[in-house]
C-alpha cells in the first residue's frame, strides 16, 4: 500500500528530536538524517514564498471583487486561481510541513485525517483546469461559432465553468480517498489504505488529469487559433491591432460583426498576455512533482536512495512557487492589475500620511492646552 497523496508525495521521513546539530529519530536510517541548519534554511525558505504569495493572491481577490472594472470574465477565472492558490498555501502548505518534520506521527487528529487531508489536492485541480478554462475560452471567441456574445452571458458561463471545475477537482482527487483514509489512534498514523492497483491508478489519474491533459489542451487552443488566424487575410486585417494595445481605425463602412469580432480579438490579446507566462510557470514548476509520480511507479523503493530528502525540498520549493508568483505575473504583463496593484499603494501611502497628520496635530493642540494651562 502506498500513499500518492500530495501531502504524502512530498513527506519525507525527518526526525522529531536533535542532538549534535543534527535531526535523529530511533530507526531511521542514516542516509535519511539531515543537518538542522540546512532544515531550518529550508522551512525559512518556503515559509517566504508562502508568505509573498498569500499577500499577492488576497490582493489579487481583494482588486477583482472590489473594483467593478475589474469584474471581468477572465478575471473571475484569475480569482478561481487565487483562491486555488491560497488553498495551496494556507491549507496544504501546513500538512505538507508537518508531514516533513514528523513522517510517522499524524498530529491533527483522526477528523483531520478523514477530512483534511483528502482534500489537499483539489487546489491543484482548480488551479490548472481554471488556466485551461481562460484558454478554452479564448479558443471559443476566436476560433468557436459563438464568437459574438453580450457580457452579462459571458460572465455566467465563467461562473458555471469555475464551479464545473471546482466540483470536478473534489471527484477526481478527494472523493476517491475517502473510503479509504485509515487513521491509528494510538500511533498516530494516517495514510490511506490503498491496494497496489488502486494506488497506482489513482496516481495515473493525478499525472494526466492534473498535469498532461490541461496542457494538450491549452497547446491545442493554441495550434488551432494560429492556424484561424494565418487562413485569412481579412481577418488578420480586421482583428489587428497594435503592440501597444491601441484599437486599429476601422473604416466607416465596417459591420457591427466585424467591430465585435475587432473587440473579442483585443480581449484575447489581453488574455495571451496573461495566460502565456502563467501556462509556461504551470508546467515548469508542476513538472518535478509529477515526474516523481511517475519515477514511484517505475521504482517503488526509490525512496531508500540518499538523496532523498533534497529532492524532497525541491519539490516543496517548486510548487509553493507555482501558487506564489501567479500575482506577480499579473502585475508584469497587465497594466489593469498594474494600474490597480499602484493605486492600492498610493491609497495605502495617502493614508499613512493622513494618520500622520492626524497624530502631529493631536500632539500639537496637546501642546497648546498644556501651555494655555500654565
Amino acid at each position: 500500500m502506498r500513499d500518492v497523496n500530495i501531502n504524502e508525495t512530498l513527506s519525507t521521513p525527518l526526525a522529531n528530536t536533535t542532538t549534535d546539530n543534527v535531526t535523529q529519530t530511533p530507526g531511521f536510517p542514516e542516509y535519511l538524517l539531515q543537518p538542522l541548519g540546512a532544515l531550518v534554511f529550508q522551512i525559512t525558505l518556503w515559509s517566504t514564498i508562502v508568505f509573498l504569495g498569500v499577500v499577492g493572491n488576497l490582493l489579487v481577490c481583494f482588486l477583482i471583487l472590489s473594483q467593478a472594472k475589474m469584474k471581468t470574465s477572465m478575471n473571475y477565472y484569475l480569482l478561481s486561481l487565487a483562491i486555488a492558490d491560497l488553498g495551496v498555501l494556507l491549507i496544504t502548505y501546513p500538512v505538507v510541513l508537518l508531514k516533513y518534520l514528523f513522517p510517522f506521527r499524524w498530529l491533527l487528529g483522526k477528523h483531520a485525517c478523514y477530512y483534511l487531508y483528502p482534500t489537499v489536492e483539489i487546489f491543484f485541480g482548480a488551479s490548472v483546469w481554471s488556466i485551461t478554462a481562460i484558454a478554452v475560452e479564448r479558443y471559443r471567441n476566436i476560433v468557436g461559432a459563438k464568437r459574438y456574445q453580450i457580457q452579462h452571458r459571458s460572465r455566467v458561463r465563467a461562473f458555471v465553468v469555475i464551479g464545473v471545475v471546482w466540483l470536478a477537482s473534489f471527484l477526481f482527487s478527494s472523493v476517491p480517498l475517502y473510503p479509504v483514509m485509515y487513521y491509528h489512534p494510538t500511533l498516530e498514523i494516517c495514510l490511506p489504505a490503498m491496494p497496489n492497483l488502486l494506488f497506482q491508478s489513482y496516481s495515473i489519474v493525478l499525472i494526466v488529469v492534473w498535469y498532461a491533459l490541461p496542457l494538450v489542451i491549452i497547446a491545442f487552443t493554441y495550434v488551432k487559433i494560429k492556424k484561424r488566424v494565418s487562413e485569412s487575410v481579412t481577418f488578420r486585417a480586421s482583428m489587428s491591432e497594435n503592440d501597444d494595445g491601441a484599437q486599429a481605425v476601422l473604416p466607416e463602412t465596417s459591420s457591427s460583426k466585424e467591430r465585435s469580432g475587432k473587440r473579442m480579438w483585443r480581449q484575447s490579446k489581453k488574455a495571451t498576455r496573461i495566460l502565456t507566462p502563467l501556462v509556461i510557470l504551470f508546467a515548469v514548476t508542476m513538472f518535478p512533482l509529477n515526474a516523481f509520480r511517475v519515477l514511484l511507479l517505475i521504482i517503488p523503493e526509490f525512496w531508500r536512495n540518499s538523496y532523498y530528502n533534497l529532492i524532497m525540498g525541491q519539490l516543496i520549493m517548486f510548487v509553493m512557487i507555482n501558487s506564489a508568483a501567479n500575482p506577480l505575473v499579473y502585475y508584469i504583463t497587465s497594466k489593469e492589475f498594474k494600474d490597480a496593484f499602484g493605486e492600492i499603494l498610493k491609497r495605502s501611502s495617502q493614508k499613512k500620511w493622513s494618520w500622520k497628520l492626524l497624530i502631529n496635530r493631536r500632539r500639537q493642540s496637546s501642546t497648546v492646552s498644556r501651555t494655555t494651562v500654565v
